[in-house]
């Protein structure tokens, strides 16, 4: 099983194209990725894991060279993991071009530099003087990433849910420096026309649809859409950084590239140490809903989460779901397939303030007989763990890695980041 496994990892592996580290790609440390970084890793394999272990596979050989050979051209990709947005930086030019979700393209230029003309994108000066969002990420997640009161002060409007995502905006909130402009269903226009921003921050939402057209043709007000839930990896949706990160200019692109190969070189990390296991557990990753009787929500094996664990080596019970979509079952079908997989990462119960094992079989007393709460590998989140997975992708991914193989670390599971083990 677990040769298997290994080389699903591998080929999933070989279709993610990177760009981070010192970059990775960049062996000889150069600056630029090249065919000469080809032959210096052909000359030298002891650059290190970090440097030449371009296949995660926990060793530096022929098979690195290989790789790069074949994708050094692909490394050099400003955007590699995210799929609904596009990005060229050219900030040593004076701007960075960016397309959202639905095509609506900018170029962000920088004080006094040149524009480059790019036929149907709508030019905007570099850092940005004012926002608008309806909701926290990927923008008040990315600003909280920063940590730059420059930036703050440009998140003039948040959505009404969000007023306590964030210490800092809250405090901005109280101090009447952000106001909230509505939800996701219920933008408040005439508090958006007032803030007159220089764009709007929208999702996905077919509500967003007709916001979007109101917003430009009747308020004459600029929209980025980000469609960060469509993205089939956890890696493409914390990248969305990048895009917000570059309406606030050079230096906080930079500082976000520099948070991005932090968790890229995580990553990398992790699955070198998940190759060193003995098998793959079985695991589930489930969030249950209460339509009068629990039903249960599944999702598909490409969706990201079910990723990580693929790649953090474990293997999902309910592999057999296709693509990134989900699926509703029953709880017969759910308990029957569930109850002997080795780990359970049972979500939702923030919503319900579950913290214990007898809270925990007060809500759904069939877990007594999962083989997952008898040996201790059944974990929930903690409430803020959809708001900390963008803040600290580190510790978010290395908390799955932990569930999935405690063995493989020091402490184990025993203090985990963003979820609570249930004894």
């Amino acid at each position: 099983m677990k040769k298997v496994m290994a080389l699903l990892m591998l080929a999933m592996i070989a279709f993610m194209p990177s760009i981070s580290a010192q970059a990775i790609g960049d062996v000889n440390g150069d600056d630029s990725i090249s065919i000469a970084d080809v032959v210096y890793l052909f000359k030298n394999r002891d650059v290190g894991l970090d440097v030449g272990d371009l296949n995660c596979d926990n060793a530096v050989n022929v098979v690195d060279v290989v790789y790069l050979f074949k994708n050094y051209d692909t490394f050099r990709d400003p955007v590699v993991f995210a799929e609904t947005f596009e990005m060229d930086p050219n900030w040593d030019k004076g701007y960075c071009y960016v397309k959202d979700s639905v095509g609506n393209e900018f170029v962000l230029l920088k004080e006094g530099a040149t524009d480059p003309q790019i036929e149907g994108a709508t030019v905007l000066t570099a850092p940005i003087s004012s926002l608008a969002c309806t909701q926290y990420s990927p923008v008040l997640s990315t600003a909280d990433v920063l940590n730059n009161a420059d930036v703050y002060d440009t998140i003039d409007g948040i959505g009404n849910w969000d007023t306590t995502n964030s210490a800092e905006i809250y405090s901005r909130y109280l101090n009447n420096e952000t106001i909230t402009v509505g939800g996701i269903t219920d933008i408040d226009y005439d508090k958006v026309a007032i803030l007159n921003p220089d764009v709007v921050f929208l999702g996905s939402w077919d509500d967003h649809d007709t916001a979007e057209n109101k917003l430009r043709s009747e308020l004459g007000i600029d929209v980025a859409r980000f469609y960060t839930y469509d993205e089939k990896t956890y890696m493409g949706r914390i990248e969305w950084a990048k895009f917000v990160s570059a309406f606030w200019g050079d230096s906080n692109s930079d500082a976000i590239e520099e948070y991005f190969q932090d968790a890229w070189h995580k990553r990398n990390e992790l699955i070198r140490t998940a190759s060193t296991a003995d098998d793959y557990p079985t695991v589930v990753y489930v969030m249950p809903v209460d339509y009068g009787g629990l039903t249960y929500y599944l999702y598909g094996s490409q969706n990201y989460n079910n990723k990580m664990i693929t790649e953090f080596g474990g293997d999902n019970i309910f592999n057999d779901i296709p693509g990134s979509s989900s699926l509703i079952i029953d709880a017969e079908t759910f308990y029957e397939r569930a109850a002997t997989a080795d780990v359970v990462i049972y979500m939702g119960m923030e919503y319900y303030g579950i913290e214990t094992r007898d809270d925990l079989l007060t809500y759904d007393p069939n877990l007594a007989s999962f083989e997952s709460l008898s040996n201790g590998k059944l974990y929930i989140p903690v409430p803020t763990y959809y708001i900390d997975e963008a803040k600290d992708p580190t510790n978010y991914m290395e908390d799955f890695a932990r569930m999935i193989h405690p063995e493989l670390y020091s402490g184990g599971d025993s203090s985990l980041t963003y979820f609570n083990k249930i004894e």
